[in-house]
């Protein structure tokens, strides 16, 4: 055991030792022991200009680099404010640890009007985190903390919240002066060949890969060869698979009202469905949810999510890294005419995604052009998004896209990129948004400028929310409450410190963000 230290200290050390490289967050009166805590120590803190911002600039870091991400409020309006932003990762399974302050213990579970009080904090926390500890103790705070920064066994990656009382901060706490760390349960050797044998005997199989396979890509790369299956991603896997691979076929996410689209018909014509780190929910597909030709095979960490939307004949729980490499070990390589039949899905998905995409073909294009291969882009809810990149932007590296797709929130997209970009740098970073969803968090392009970040913001000008509008259009009604008055672009991006361009062609655009990518600071560009 070491000796005593302030709790403070002691949940640095123990966010230094997990590797823990940023916080963000902003500073407060219940909060002050851990900041200075952190004033010595060798962590980043990045101060967002909201937390709200502060939580969306740690899903972005969480989902860029598979590890844990740290964020820092202050108990009532902080923990209000962030808890979108948790929401959000909870609902796409992001790890991150929320360290909210609170109340001393003496003014707890009482209406006293103290400050920043909350009626019931852990309840609202409760509701966007998978679970949150409400401490008593220095200890409490220490246990809860070094949990949450370890890998667990088994189930699926999502917010947890440790809730310190002010008073705690300076108290003193013994920490163990090693760390016992955890390693995932392997998958049951009886479950792996039972699957196996499955798809050995497929002719026609297809693979569905959600964002739990961006720690394995690899293996679904290799695993897909050798069974010679087309691979479907859900709107978090784009990247699990390089978007140019002869087997990817294209998303399973159907957003054009197209009925018996072209993946529902991929996955209705299998005869053998293997789905990797995915729930198969409701968000993962958008359109009503396909009836599979063939069983299931459902590998996940979380045993919860197999079979919960989708019936699976067999169920394989562990690490999708470890599960798909003892599959490929057991299948023989075999001709099922994969190239081909992913050839055929993406064509036709193409052909489905043109109606509503042609307006933002060209500039994706552009955009896919002048981002490197192995680039980041954070996209927002918004049209350009949805009918554009969604479907459009070709995603060549694992965590190279991040997008708000459980939740669906608004402002994602800029203080995720910031986050990203803080987190992996050197790394060519680009956020994409609607004008309507960019105000929701424009003031942290501060923070981008600050750092002096050469982060890209491309802006779709559309009036306010045009996705809204259009829909309401379509049921006969006029925009109401939609359209809305843009800012001065020009002087928005002078005031806080980012170049400005406005390209008026695909090609233009194409400049912009690749000049942007090597500047020396921000960059706000307005498409029109």
């Amino acid at each position: 055991m070491t000796s005593g230290t302030t709790l403070g200290s002691a949940v640095v050390r123990a966010l230094t030792g997990a590797g823990v490289k940023q916080i963000f967050g902003i500073p407060g009166s219940h909060t002050l022991g851990l900041y200075r805590a952190l004033d010595t120590a060798p962590i980043d803190h990045v101060t967002a200009r909201h937390e709200q911002g502060a939580g969306f600039m740690a899903d972005g870091a969480a989902r860029s680099t598979g590890r844990t991400a740290v964020c820092s409020v202050i108990c009532g309006p902080g923990v209000a404010n962030v808890a979108t932003a948790v929401g959000q990762a909870y609902s796409d399974a992001v790890p991150m640890l929320v360290l909210a302050g609170d109340l001393s213990r003496a003014e707890r579970d009482g209406r006293g009007g103290h400050a920043h009080e909350l009626r019931d904090q852990d309840a609202l926390l409760r509701a966007v985190t998978d679970r949150v500890t409400r401490a008593n103790e220095p200890e409490d705070v220490l246990h809860a903390v070094r949990d949450a920064l370890t890998r667990r066994r088994w189930g699926r990656p999502a917010p947890v919240a440790v809730q310190v009382p002010q008073d705690l901060w300076e108290s003193t706490v013994v920490a163990p002066a090693t760390e016992t760390g955890r390693q995932p349960e392997p998958p049951d050797p009886g479950a792996i060949e039972e699957a196996a044998a499955v798809l050995v005997a497929a002719h026609r199989p297809v693979i569905v890969a959600g964002g739990g396979a961006m720690g394995a890509a690899d293996d679904l790369r290799a695993l897909a060869e050798r069974l010679d299956a087309p691979v479907l991603t859900t709107l978090n896997g784009k990247g699990a698979i390089d978007g140019r691979h002869r087997l990817h076929a294209g998303l399973v996410t159907q957003q054009y009202g197209v009925p018996d689209g072209a993946a529902q018909a991929l996955l209705a014509d299998a005869d053998v469905v293997l789905a990797v780190a995915t729930e198969l929910g409701p968000t993962d597909f958008w359109a009503s949810r396909p009836a599979f030709g063939g069983p299931l095979v459902h590998v996940d960490a979380d045993p919860v999510a197999i079979g919960r939307h989708v019936p699976a004949q067999v169920a394989v729980v562990g690490d999708a890294r470890d599960a798909l490499a003892q599959l490929a070990d057991l299948l023989p390589p075999a001709d099922r005419s994969g190239a081909g039949r992913a050839a055929g899905c993406r064509d036709r998905l193409a052909a489905e995604a043109a109606p509503l995409g042609a307006p933002f073909a060209p500039w994706i294009a552009a955009l896919r052009h002048a981002l490197p291969d192995d680039g980041c882009l954070a996209v927002d809810s918004t049209s350009a998004n949805y009918y554009g990149a969604t479907p459009l932007f070709e995603v060549r590296r694992p965590r190279g896209w991040l997008n708000p797709s459980g939740l669906g929130t608004l402002g994602y997209a800029v203080p995720a990129a910031i986050g990203a970009a803080v987190a992996t740098p050197g790394r060519a970073t680009v956020a994409l948004a609607g004008d309507g969803g960019l105000l929701f968090t424009a003031p942290e392009l501060l923070v981008a400028a600050e750092r002096d970040l050469p982060l890209v913001t491309v802006v779709w000008r559309n009036g306010g929310f045009g996705e809204i509008a259009r829909l309401l259009r379509e049921q006969g009604a006029g925009p109401v409450g939609c359209e809305q008055r843009a800012p001065d672009y020009p002087a928005l991006a002078a005031a806080i410190g980012c170049r400005y361009a406005e390209p008026q062609t695909p090609a233009g655009l194409a400049t912009a963000v690749s000049e942007g990518l090597t500047a020396g600071s921000p960059t706000l560009v307005v498409v029109p």
